[in-house]
């Protein structure tokens, strides 16, 4: 009886130290949710319900109209060319900011005294304010700014960067790439080092080339790796806005116009925020849709190599 008893008495001790474990767990994580639902879910679902109204943010209430605004996009050609142009954009950028941080996390796997230096240097435009790199972006491409007289040493007419559509493409891209390069690379990097040097020795005796143990070795150990980095990159890509705000302003005549731009412009200096809330509702669920496709794309690879 008293051996029941001292086991009893052991079970409530384990079943009250286990509740006061889990309230001080509850403790820890309340905050953080309480967070992600004030500036993640609140807004989110606000944005979904402003879709559906026709508001201007300041001097009425929201008058709900249903899908007047969804249709309104869909019907209307202009609509339709941002979100192309913002497609197209993103993809060149997502393609070639994976493939140079690949090269460049490459480049800073090799042995070196300064390798530390580089590793941390590369991380510098992306901790730095938009606002104050993209200033200094738009000095470089003024009439008389550092690329023209570059252009004018070397004997070449200058040029009007801000009313060419081709240069400030690639001046977005430019920067954007610049602006991400760096975090991208330093994940290459991290996945390069946890591949088992032992197999480059062994590839390296039976005379593999740098090119066959890149391809053969490198490349599948790193597919985890670049999942990610291209399913991130495709979410950074279709949500590009401050590198046009900043560099372009959708300029020369709207031709680098992109879909978030025009969010911006409908919402905040229009006071449209009925179509703008639509519009972000379509811009994440085709972020979604891409992310998903991807993803399964992936997973489908990964079953056939299994």
């Amino acid at each position: 009886m008293e051996e029941i008893k001292r086991i009893s008495k052991k079970e409530k001790t384990r079943s009250s130290r286990q509740k006061r474990r889990t309230r001080r767990a509850y403790k820890i994580i309340i905050p953080f949710f309480a967070y992600i639902a004030l500036w993640g879910i609140l807004p989110l679902l606000y944005g979904l319900y402003l879709g559906l109204t026709e508001y201007n943010g300041l001097s009425k209430k929201p008058v709900f109209i249903g899908l007047r605004n969804y249709i309104d996009f869909f019907t209307n050609s202009a609509y339709m060319q941002l979100l192309w142009r913002q497609i197209w954009m993103g993809a060149i950028c997502l393609f070639m900011n994976t493939l140079l941080s690949f090269l460049l996390g490459l480049a800073l796997n090799v042995p070196s005294r300064a390798r530390g230096f580089f590793r941390s240097g590369i991380y510098v435009p992306c901790i730095a304010a938009t606002s104050i790199t993209s200033a200094i972006f738009i000095v470089l491409l003024e009439p008389n700014g550092v690329m023209n007289t570059l252009l004018k040493r070397l004997g070449a007419s200058p040029i009007t960067w801000q009313y060419s559509q081709f240069w400030m493409v690639f001046w977005i891209m430019v920067y954007f790439v610049w602006k991400n390069i760096g975090p991208a690379a330093i994940i290459w990097l991290g996945g390069l080092q946890s591949i088992d040097a032992s197999l480059y020795e062994a590839a390296k005796m039976d005379g593999a080339s740098s090119f066959q143990r890149i391809r053969y070795i490198t490349m599948p150990g790193l597919r985890f790796v670049a999942s990610y980095i291209i399913l991130t990159g495709i979410i950074g890509a279709i949500q590009m806005f401050d590198v046009v705000m900043f560099i372009s302003k959708g300029n020369p005549y709207g031709k680098t116009d992109i879909l978030m731009y025009r969010l911006y412009r409908d919402g905040i200096v229009n006071f449209n925020m009925g179509m703008a809330g639509a519009e972000s509702t379509i811009i994440g669920l085709i972020t979604i849709v891409f992310s998903i496709v991807y993803f399964r794309i992936v997973l489908k690879k990964e079953d056939q190599n299994a």
